[in-house]
């Protein structure tokens, strides 16, 4: 159980691991009503303590600070039931100096398209502009999509380290999916202003799961991120040789398109 402590100068994470252990790679599960019981002796502002938004951290560097002091990660297992662990669970993300970024032509046949510069707004280009069938990619016609588009749950099997888990109603999102005869591309965007350091792997890795239990070997599946910054917009093509192992993640290329004009 988490102790009660009265720590009205740490932030809500240094609270709430108080009196919580974690060694070596032992994982150690937490649940919502736990953190939410720790709210009791807090202090602080009160709407720090909504479970899903303290365990939501999709980057290495937006760890909190006591999770880097201690080396820690946070994945969720259960709706309601999260384990720390100290097996990293991010991607880093590095943009190349030496690769010209391959010119790709906008579709201008569409009065809609160019509106809005959201994550949805740059797939939606590169889909139109047919970066998704290019040979590096999937490298044939799109038959369905984007498919799988918001929020979905799911339950499955997996290794992480020494670690092996039920992943059990968890919730996943996708920014887009797309299916052709056969292959199938899982993409998540991203459009900031500057630099991404990195990804938790499990925005890749969950959606790749749901989909590999569907079709197994019947069609491949490419995981890739996505990154609109100052024009160029970086692809980066994932592969996950073990199927069951979110930590398998692997990188298999790397591109940078521009649009012209």
């Amino acid at each position: 159980m988490l102790g009660v402590h009265n720590t009205s100068n740490m932030e809500p994470w240094s609270h709430i691991l108080a009196s919580v252990t974690v060694e070596c790679d032992r994982g150690v599960e937490i649940t919502a009503e736990q953190i939410k019981k720790c709210k009791e002796s807090w202090t602080g502002p009160q709407n720090q303590f909504e479970p899903r938004l303290l365990a939501y951290q999709t980057s290495d560097e937006g760890r909190p600070a006591i999770f880097k002091t201690r080396g820690l990660y946070i994945l969720p297992i259960t709706n309601g039931s999260y384990m720390l662990t100290k097996i990293p669970i991010y991607r880093s993300l590095e943009y190349p100096t030496l690769i010209s970024g391959v010119s790709i032509q906008k579709d201008t046949t569409s009065e809609i398209l160019n509106i809005g510069t959201s994550e949805t707004s740059v797939i939606d280009n590169l889909r139109y502009s047919g970066v998704f069938e290019r040979p590096e990619l999937l490298g044939e016609p799109i038959t369905h999509g984007p498919l799988l588009n918001g929020r979905h749950r799911c339950t499955f099997d997996m290794k992480l380290g020494e670690h092996a888990l039920h992943i059990s109603g968890v919730q996943y999102e996708t920014d887009a999916c797309f299916e052709s005869a056969h292959k199938v591309l899982i993409i998540e965007g991203k459009s900031s202003g500057k630099p991404i350091g990195s990804f938790n792997i499990r925005q890749l890795y969950f959606p790749y799961r749901v989909i590999h239990q569907r079709i197994g070997a019947k069609k491949e599946i490419i995981p890739i991120f996505i990154h609109d910054y100052k024009g160029e917009i970086h692809i980066w093509k994932y592969s996950f040789p073990e199927a069951d192992r979110m930590d398998s993640i692997r990188l298999e290329a790397q591109y940078v398109y521009k649009f012209e004009g």
